[in-house]
């Protein structure tokens, strides 16, 4: 386990790279402010789509603090290809995540050292842990649904 929520993995598929590309862009719309809105049941990732690697995240109608950023490096083989794809928490979450565990540690040091305070300093860092925990759970939870439709995504016959 790692203090900062995220996950690693390696998928190996029989499909060629660029059938990967074909699939993943068919199910991706551009992140782009200018781009137009697709709303097409078919599209289940917002992101980049390059050569050999992408950048995306499920598409959501509703906000989730929780929901992971997916990055991909695609590296053919001689039978099929392999992606390395890392899960991890949006920037802006990652801060807030930290900001609260480090503000709930450093208010309970506080409590505990100088007004000596341990029912408070208890408190502070109780909150602190619940804080993190909800962010660990619910981070494993939206990556195994992020999975899901990954999984989906590229198992698709065409």
């Amino acid at each position: 386990m790692t203090i900062i929520p995220h996950k690693r993995e390696t998928l190996i598929l029989p499909f060629s790279a660029n059938e990967v590309i074909s699939r993943l862009s068919r199910a991706t719309q551009p992140a782009s402010l200018t781009a137009p809105k697709i709303s097409d049941s078919h599209i289940r990732f917002i992101g980049q789509i390059s050569r050999n690697s992408f950048k995306i995240s499920r598409k959501i109608n509703y906000p989730q603090n929780y929901l992971p950023i997916i990055t991909g490096d695609i590296e053919e083989s001689s039978r099929g290809c392999i992606i390395f794809v890392k899960y991890k928490l949006f920037f802006s979450s990652l801060m807030f995540f930290m900001f609260w565990t480090i503000m709930t540690a450093l208010i309970g040091a506080f409590f505990l050292i100088y007004p000596r305070e341990y029912l408070y300093a208890a408190l502070s860092f109780v909150s602190g842990a619940i804080n993190y925990i909800v962010t660990v759970l619910n981070f494993h939870k939206q990556v195994k649904i992020t999975r899901e439709a990954l999984d989906e995504v590229l198992k698709i016959t065409s």
